[in-house]
This record gives C-alpha cells, sequence and structure tokens, in this order.
C-alpha cells in the first residue's frame, strides 16, 4: 500500500510534526490501535531504513528489526498492550539499523483512552543509545560532540576565533556538602549565567566533567579578558540555587585559533592552558599562545603521533605486567597489565607523560579494548600453573562511559576463552565522576558476568570510604602517596589503619602500592592487607620476562 492509501485518522498533526524534529536520537510514534496503522519520526525511518512515516502492521515490522535474542521479549509485551493486559510498554532491546549494525534501544509507550473509554492510540518513543545527542542533559547547552563540530567547522573557515576553556576547581565540594542532585542544579545555572553572557557573540558548550568552553569568533585578547573577569565574578556572587548563594571558583585557558589545529588538538590544548590556570596562575585567564605553542610542539605531535598507532592496530603499543604479590605467603596472586608505547622518532616515551593526555581522547576506547584483549591472550598463559591468578587491568572514563563497553568485554572473554573470574577492572579517578546509578548499574553488570572489580589509587580525588558503601567493589589499591612514608607518617598510618579496617569489615580486599623496600612491607603487614605491588618484588615486565621469573 503507498504512503498516501494509508487511513491516517489521529496521525496527522503538526505537534507530530515538531517534536519529531526535536531529537535525532529520540524518535516518537503513534498508532491507531482501531486502523492499525502507525506514524514514525522521520528520523527513525532515515536511521533504520522503515518504508516510510505511514505503514501497516508497525508491531510485526519493527520486531524484525529487533535482534533475535531480544525478539520473543519485545512480541510478548506488544501483545500484552494491544490485549489489553497492560497500559503500558517500556523495555530495553538492541535494533538493526540501515547499516545492518544493532543499537539499544529504549522504548517507551503508553496507551490513551477515547470519548468511548476504549483504548484508541497507542503512543511513545524510542532512544536510540547508539547515537549521541548535541545538546547536555544537564544544563541544557551544546555538548562536546557539537563543539568539536563547530570547530571543525572553524578550521575550515579560517577565521580567527578565541576559544575559552572553563574549569570549577572547588566542586567535589558543593557535592559533598549538598549531594549530587544540587550539583546538576548548580552547573545548570552557571550554564545559563555564562549562556546570557556570550548570546549574540559566541556560543557556550558543556564538555567533560565540571568543564565548560566558550567559542567567540572575531573577538580580541582583550575582549576575551574582560569576558573571563565577568564570569569569574558572577561565579562567586550572582550564583543561587533556592536563594542560597553558592560560590564557585573558576580557572580559564584560552586559544587564539585560526584552523591551525584538529578538533582533539584544539580540546586537549584549551585543557593544558587551563590545568596551568588552576596549578601554576591561581585562576588567572592562561592563553595557549605561540610561545607556549612553541614550547610544547613535541608533545602536540606526539599526540598525533599516539593517535595514528592506535588507528594503524595500535602499533608502538605494548603490555608489561608487574606481580601482585600475597601480603601473608608472598606467593605470586596476580598481576597488573601496564601500558607502554615506543616509536622512533620519540623513543620510548613515559607512561606518566603520554596516557594522562590519551584517556582524555575519544580514540582511547579503541586503545582499551586492546588492551584488554592483548592483557588477557597473554596473561592466560599463567593459569595452568596459578588457576587462582587474578589479572588487573584499567578501565579509563571513555570506556565505561560507553553503553557497548560491557559488550565489547564479553565478546574479547569469549574469543579469548579466558575466565571472568581470573579478571579484575580497575576503575581510574575520572570513572568515579560517571553518575553514581550508571556507575552502579555498569559494576553490577560486569560483576553479574564473574569480573572482579578495583578502584585504583583510593584516597585521593573524589574517593573516600563512604564510596566502599555505594560501590560493590573487590578490592581497593591504596594510593604510593599514603606507603611511601609510611613507617615515619603518623597521619598516614592513622588512614591506612582506618581504610584497612574498614576494607576488611567489608569483606574488600586491599592492596597496596609502591612498596620499594623489605622494611616498608614488614611495616605494612600490620595492617589487614590481601595484596602487595611495588619494584621490591619486581618492576613492570615483558610477559616473556614474566614467565621466566615465576613459572
Amino acid at each position: 500500500m503507498e504512503r498516501d492509501e494509508f487511513d491516517k485518522t489521529e496521525l496527522d498533526s503538526r505537534i507530530f510534526d515538531g517534536f519529531s524534529e526535536t531529537s535525532k536520537r529520540r524518535y516518537i510514534y503513534i498508532c491507531n490501535m482501531q486502523t492499525g496503522i502507525s506514524r514514525w519520526s522521520k528520523n527513525a525511518v532515515d536511521y533504520f531504513g522503515l518504508p516510510g512515516e505511514y505503514f501497516d502492521n508497525a508491531g510485526e515490522l519493527w520486531g524484525s528489526h529487533i535482534h533475535p535474542a531480544d525478539r520473543d521479549t519485545y512480541f510478548k509485551d506488544i501483545e500484552d498492550v494491544f490485549t489489553g493486559k497492560k497500559s503500558r510498554h517500556d523495555l530495553d532491546y538492541r535494533a538493526k539499523n540501515k547499516e545492518g549494525e544493532y543499537v539499544t534501544c529504549t522504548c517507551q509507550g503508553v496507551v490513551l483512552k477515547g470519548e468511548n473509554g476504549k483504548p484508541d492510540l497507542f503512543v511513545g518513543a524510542i532512544e536510540n543509545h547508539g547515537i549521541m545527542d548535541n545538546i547536555d542533559a544537564t544544563t541544557n547547552l551544546y555538548n562536546i560532540y557539537e563543539f568539536w563540530q563547530e570547530t571543525r567547522s572553524i578550521r575550515n573557515t579560517g577565521i580567527p576565533h578565541i576559544i575559552l576553556m572553563l574549569g570549577v576547581t572547588n566542586f567535589s565540594d558543593i557535592n559533598a556538602i549538598y549531594g549530587y542532585s544540587f550539583g546538576d542544579r548548580v552547573l545548570r545555572e552557571l550554564g545559563n549565567i555564562m549562556l546570557e553572557m556570550v548570546r549574540g557573540s559566541g556560543s557556550i558548550y558543556r564538555m567533560d566533567g565540571v568543564r565548560f568552553a566558550c567559542i567567540l569568533p572575531k573577538c580580541s585578547t582583550t575582549e576575551a579578558e574582560a569576558l573571563y573577569s565577568r564570569i569569574q565574578h558572577a561565579g562567586k556572587h550572582t550564583l543561587f540555587i533556592d536563594n542560597v548563594r553558592i560560590s564557585v571558583s573558576i580557572s580559564g585557558g584560552a586559544i587564539d585559533y585560526h584552523g591551525e589545529y584538529d578538533e582533539y588538538s584544539v580540546q586537549a590544548n584549551a585543557k593544558y592552558a587551563l590545568e596551568q590556570s588552576k596549578h601554576e596562575h591561581h585562576g588567572e585567564l592562561v592563553f595557549f599562545d605561540n610561545k607556549l605553542l612553541n614550547d610544547n610542539r613535541k608533545n602536540l605531535e606526539l599526540l598525533d603521533a599516539l593517535r595514528k598507532s592506535i588507528l594503524n592496530q595500535c602499533d608502538g603499543y605494548y603490555l608489561c605486567f608487574q606481580p601482585i604479590i600475597g601480603a601473608e605467603n608472598e606467593e605470586l596472586v596476580g598481576a597488573e597489565a601496564l601500558l607502554r608505547w615506543y616509536k622512533p622518532p620519540f623513543g620510548e616515551v613515559p607512561p606518566g607523560l603520554f596516557i594522562p593526555r590519551l584517556e582524555n581522547d575519544p580514540s582511547f576506547y579503541d586503545l582499551g579494548n586492546w588492551i584488554l584483549k592483548q592483557a588477557v591472550t597473554e596473561g592466560k598463559k599463567l593459569l595452568d600453573k596459578y588457576p587462582n591468578f587474578v589479572l588487573n587491568v584499567n578501565v579509563a572514563y571513555t570506556q565505561l562511559s560507553r553503553l557497548s563497553f560491557l559488550d565489547a568485554v564479553k565478546n574479547i572473554l569469549k574469543e579469548t576463552g579466558y575466565p571472568p573470574a581470573n579478571l579484575c577492572l580497575e576503575l581510574t579517578e575520572r570513572c568515579r565522576q560517571l553518575d553514581k546509578r550508571y556507575l552502579r548499574q555498569q559494576i553490577d553488570s560486569l560483576k553479574s558476568f564473574g569480573i572482579k572489580i578495583a578502584v585504583d589509587d583510593f584516597g585521593t580525588g573524589f574517593s573516600s570510604l563512604i564510596l566502599l558503601s555505594e560501590l560493590p567493589v573487590n578490592t581497593i589499591k591504596i594510593d604510593r602517596g599514603f606507603i611511601i612514608d609510611i613507617q615515619t607518617n603518623e597521619a598516614n598510618q592513622a588512614i591506612v589503619e582506618a581504610i584497612t579496617n574498614c576494607a576488611q569489615k567489608l569483606d574488600v580486599h586491599v592492596c597496596c602500592e609502591g612498596l620499594e623496600t623489605k622494611e616498608m612491607i614488614d611495616f605494612i603487614r600490620q595492617y589487614p592487607v590481601y595484596s602487595i605491588q611495588g619494584y621490591y618484588y619486581s618492576k613492570p615486565m615483558k610477559m616473556q620476562s614474566f614467565m621466566e621469573k615465576f613459572y
């Protein structure tokens, strides 16, 4: 039946037309339950390759797009809706787009009743988690993806712009005092204030974490500095939530941009200037100027080479493994896989130089999957001799924030045949900045598969003892900063004692990092520590050397 022949009763609506254009990833639909004819957002039609906006028997047609493993659940739920057993539809499933790829969707719908009280319309929305929206849900500002798009446009035109990167330096205090929900309101109101300040002269974006960016076309350095001063003043004096004045400290970095870098380099350079403002210049605006560019050109070239290595099947990357030793019997209980990179003309680059920069780059997701696959492939060799051996692999924010990460982990373990029970994923500090409910769901899903979870660098940044009650982790790794002077620093002794005693009562293992001498190890054993890691036992080494020493 051609589209014009469909009975469009109750389906044609200007309101539908308007709402269907509001998002590229959230599609609305409406079905006349009497005629069986449905209307779907044009964006859904285009993305999934549907026959048109109007079609008959939508349940069957859409069901053919749903993953076979999810199809029975979908049909059962739809049948319950149309037979009157339930009035709401709320389901997660995977659906195939026109490229043949499956994406995760959340579908919600509700039955509406007509004047006679009988069900006549089934309406709802499908959210496509495989597409990133260009609006940040917390602040309603443009997000980081739109920032990259705009930066690409500037590069093509070459029109001079100044780009400000702004960061809230004391935001963890706000979350600790008022809670995360209140913190989201602070970010939203701060975004509104900055939006009003740049309206008509530029645009503002919510970046990752508690960072914002402003793109200011044809703006002078003096004008940018004046705007930055107004934003700082507003953050300290004009930010009110529920008639309570909230004072936030803002640091800022800036780039005088003429299109000479790609969007990722722009972001990296602006962040570098922002960190300089925060840690070296007490919040003064720092420009990533030509002198700074020349001083850091090697770092820019390095970042570009690191990205190209990832695209070239991770050429130049390799892993080293540092043993983890049982505190009680000094026997091998596991190892941590650590990333290394060697490439002429850079040579062997220290991980502390390239990993922090790379973890903020979108390409790290692919590299993270390569690290995991390579680590379990090499680590599997040890399981014959050490059946309880646990391999620790670091997981970055860039990976854990992706909905596809869980499936990627499962597929890697299935492909390599590595047992989930012998894998421990270490959450780096930025992972703890994810929404608590989302992070809890991810951890629960990984643990349900048999994988262990550890928190790295415990005691620093956003981590505290309350985290042990919020997240069901198996292990915490105490940061080496608390260990290096443990024999003489009474404050660190008290902190380590509190952490280890609390963890023991919660049945959470404690691993101490950074142990370099026999005296340090003997001292740390007075606390309930499960395992030890440090140079005293071994520096990180390639798997061949690891096997020679421990196999």
